[in-house]
């Protein structure tokens, strides 16, 4: 669960302050946690690649279904799934998938951003749930940023006892935007930091990416 305090919760409260209603996506759907942020007007569409993931979310947990926003599952690869949308741009769009140790690259690389900011509001937010046991990823979403001439942050947050008590888990978060406004919102203030580069991590494409060089 991503709690208010989390990269996730901080973006979309900051959002959310627009008093506008949201359209949201979601790469990756685990237990549909993130659906509980949405609110009356917003729109939560959910990318999930495992069918068995989704019966598993609505067999055992009711944050899809108790959610005020209207919510949407897209089953199959989410980037494929994304680049074929017409529809109305996202005000969000959180990216869910790296927690593992085998992590679906193309969904880190810079053809995987271009689909993803042509699908993005001009003022939108990227977020990438970076938080993995294994591979150190956000100087890798910093490069990622820095080709595009886009700000990237990370907010690094882990539960206090309380929050532990409610479920809340480790969680780091990369913030790319264009949207200062964003960027420098109270929600974010003293939480969001620089990513440190790390030498040696080039831009990862559709046919590059080293996993080596960023092992922890």
């Amino acid at each position: 669960y991503y709690g208010p305090n989390s990269g996730f919760g901080r973006v979309i409260t900051a959002l959310q302050a627009s008093g506008k209603p949201l359209r949201v996506g979601v790469i990756g759907l685990g237990a549909g946690t993130t659906a509980a942020y949405g609110r009356d007007g917003d729109l939560i569409r959910f990318y999930e690649i495992n069918p068995q993931v989704v019966n598993f979310a609505k067999t055992y947990f009711t944050y899809l279904s108790d959610s005020r926003a209207k919510v949407e599952i897209s089953l199959g690869d989410a980037r494929l799934s994304i680049e074929r949308e017409t529809d109305e741009p996202f005000d969000l769009l959180a990216v869910d998938a790296f927690s593992g140790d085998s992590i679906p690259t193309h969904l880190l690389t810079a053809e995987a951003m271009d689909v993803y900011f042509r699908r993005l509001k001009p003022d939108g937010v990227l977020l990438i749930h970076t938080t993995n046991r294994y591979l150190n990823l956000p100087p890798v979403v910093k490069v990622l940023a820095d080709r595009r001439n886009m700000a990237s942050s990370i907010i690094e947050h882990e539960p206090g006892e309380e929050e532990r008590d409610q479920e809340q888990s480790d969680s780091d978060w990369v913030i790319v935007s264009r949207n200062r406004k964003i960027l420098d919102a109270a929600q974010l203030e003293g939480a969001a930091a620089e990513i440190d580069p790390l030498p040696g991590v080039n831009l990862w494409t559709d046919d590059y990416n080293n996993l080596f060089r960023i092992l922890k």
